[in-house]
């Protein structure tokens, strides 16, 4: 499971659930999206391909899972109801990794409620590894942005990505 966020409208975390022998194939097709001198892909600057990007996600099939809580939630609060749920949704899954964005100031968070979702089914300790990784670094986490920027953005970016999406209110 690669993990990003999307604060655009209603909070969201976008899960993309890769199936572990697909990780090879799909981390190269993402790679091979970038064009000469980036290191990785974001979709607000990636309006003009969006398409392509879109389709080239969508034709490899993932399950990406969109955790949504109404913008009147404080983000904090969003944040923890959606990083523990999709712990609870690891255990259940029986999923070996969950790797998130990076994002500083929430790490110790992050850490805090996935044990949290984890013991609220059952486990003593999450079952699967879990870490935080930078964009550049996990180009699967790319995945999870483009759909989730297709899914806050609606209209055929919406529809395009709408086959592989799960959304989960919280």
């Amino acid at each position: 499971m690669y993990v990003d966020e999307s604060t655009a409208r209603d909070y969201l975390v976008m899960c993309a659930v890769i199936a572990g022998g697909d990780v090879t194939a799909t981390r190269a097709a993402m790679r091979g999206l970038l064009l000469p001198g980036q290191r990785s892909l974001h979709m607000k600057n990636e309006r003009n391909r969006a398409p392509r990007i879109l389709r080239t996600i969508v034709a490899m099939d993932p399950q990406v899972l969109i955790y949504r809580v109404d913008r009147e939630t404080a983000s904090m609060e969003a944040r923890r109801r959606c990083v523990q749920q999709l712990a609870q949704d690891a255990c259940r899954l029986r999923l070996a990794r969950v790797v998130l964005d990076t994002i500083d100031s929430v790490v110790d968070r992050d850490h805090s409620w996935i044990i949290s979702g984890a013991q609220q089914v059952g486990h003593r300790t999450p079952p699967f590894a879990y870490h935080h990784q930078r964009r550049y670094e996990e180009p699967l986490l790319w995945v999870a942005d483009a759909v989730g920027w297709a899914w806050a953005r609606g209209g055929e970016h919406r529809a395009t990505v709408e086959p592989i999406v799960d959304v989960i209110d919280l």
